[in-house]
């Protein structure tokens, strides 16, 4: 599995992302972050949830609501992202060291 790419979890609507460096690939588990829909969800820290659009829509990541995940409940990747890799790295950067 790849960091900053897009997955579906079986059997399950929406997206994650991974967010685990590939290094530790070897892990069973991958950290990773839900995506919820623009639309769907309040106003959020727009600092700790970087916007992404996939197909057309726009998507906040929520970095803190990441949690470990299951690598076999993971899904195919179906975008990367690693364009966007400044920006989520500055959300987790923040979430964990405050700046």
């Amino acid at each position: 599995m790849t960091r900053f790419h897009i997955h579906k979890l079986k059997g399950r609507d929406g997206f994650i992302m991974d967010l685990q460096a590939d290094l530790l690939d070897s892990i069973e588990t991958r950290v990773v972050a839900p995506l919820v829909p623009v639309a769907q969800i309040g106003p959020v820290f727009v600092k700790l949830s970087p916007r992404v659009e996939i197909d057309g829509q726009a998507y906040y990541i929520l970095i803190p609501s990441m949690a470990s995940v299951p690598k076999r409940l993971i899904g195919e990747s179906v975008l990367d992202l690693s364009h966007h890799s400044a920006e989520i790295t500055a959300a987790t950067d923040f979430l964990f060291q405050g700046f």
